[in-house]
């Protein structure tokens, strides 16, 4: 968002954050940009780890995202506004908050995209202290990862759990899509674990090919555009399905012992609901969840409120069972096992934000700020 948009902000340099009264405290109100190099994704990371970690005993709580959509025909295109709503508690972080985020998304053949005349997408975090109720912040938009292009919450979210869930020697990376996700994802995947090397497949020439470019050249990891999407799976360890994709981009059939399949796209029924689609979006194809070992969800409440078509939908019909499905937050609590066999197929399906993910990341963030700034921060409990 350009900073004349930002009339909350004064001046025009960086850490432009300011404080306002709110009962007896300060609190801070700011845009994400100003905060972005505060907060690593290494880091990111490990705070949504203990986030999740909350939750199987009582320290933390989450709702499952909420979707509001609109569908809107005007004669030269159509597209659904969408209203999100996420609302989260941690109590490591002695912070509860909710955020709301607007954009609009259209159906174009197999893919979900952007419309072109899309305002950049517009979020409002509120951060509230849950001991005193006191109001700690607002941000304005979401956390961006400060080395690639896509938010934080996301490459940060898919990518808890390694330890627990792919083999110690993961060293070679098959990917799926070139946009934003895969590229944030793939620089995080990189920076947490020693890779060896990497292929991408997009159905665009031009854009898996400057995909294998810009990473190779930014990562010092070796990335190969190929051609056909079975390629991508062959000969890998841990397989990134990062697309905007409505139908499945794998097949069952090619994927091998041993595999680790990070997958983000979390469809909802509002899509159906609305009109722009008439069944909801998959990335994962039947075939692979009847091979995995077990399937970790970030959320199955999520899945079962947005009757998510990786995961809810082929319990409905069969194809799997709940009793295949873990939570990524019991798993890091140690609560449920993670990987016991080197030759386990795993499934972890990101499904989508979950506000206590969206609201530490944003609070932590806005800490990492204080502190660089010699600014307090207003809240006594611990520092993320």
């Amino acid at each position: 968002m350009p900073r004349a948009d930002r009339h909350f902000l004064p001046g025009n340099g960086r850490r432009n954050f300011s404080n306002f009264e709110s009962g007896a405290n300060m609190a801070l109100f700011f845009h994400s940009d100003d905060v972005d190099e505060f907060l690593s994704l290494r880091d990111a990371v490990q705070i949504v780890e203990q986030a999740l970690r909350n939750i199987p005993g009582r320290q933390g709580v989450n709702a499952p995202r909420k979707r509001l959509n609109l569908h809107r025909q005007f004669a030269e295109a159509s597209f659904d506004t969408v209203l999100n709503i996420y609302a989260g508690g941690s109590a490591s972080y002695g912070a509860i908050g909710a955020q709301i985020a607007l954009h609009r998304k259209t159906i174009e053949g197999t893919v979900q995209k952007t419309p072109p005349y899309n305002p950049d997408q517009t979020e409002l975090a509120h951060i509230y202290d849950i001991d005193t109720g006191s109001l700690l912040a607002i941000m304005a938009h979401r956390p961006r990862h400060v080395k690639g292009v896509a938010d934080l919450r996301t490459p940060a979210t898919s990518l808890v759990g390694l330890d627990q869930l792919a083999r110690k020697d993961a060293r070679r990376v098959g990917i799926y899509g070139s946009g934003h996700q895969a590229i944030s994802t793939f620089i995080g995947l990189t920076e947490l674990r020693r890779i060896d090397s990497a292929k991408v497949y997009s159905p665009t020439k031009g854009h898996r090919e400057e995909f294998a470019k810009i990473m190779s050249e930014q990562t010092g990891v070796h990335v190969e555009p190929v051609s056909e999407p079975r390629a991508a799976a062959r000969d890998v360890d841990i397989i990134l399905c990062m697309t905007n994709t409505i139908v499945p981009v794998i097949d069952g059939s090619w994927v091998e012992e041993g595999q680790y399949i990070i997958s983000v796209v979390g469809s909802n029924i509002e899509l159906v609901k609305s009109g722009a689609l008439d069944k909801p979006r998959r990335e994962i194809d039947d075939g692979t969840l009847k091979r995995c070992s077990f399937i970790v969800a970030l959320s199955k409440e999520q899945a079962i409120d947005s009757q998510q078509g990786d995961i809810y939908w082929p319990v409905q019909e069969g194809v799997i069972g709940w009793d295949k499905v873990a939570e990524i937050a019991d798993i890091l609590a140690g609560n449920a096992p993670g990987r016991s066999d080197d030759k386990q197929i795993i499934l972890y399906k990101n499904q989508g934000g979950q506000g206590i993910i969206d609201f530490i990341v944003s609070w932590a963030k806005a800490r990492g700020a204080c502190a660089s700034d010699s600014r307090p921060a207003p809240h006594r409990g611990e520092k993320p």
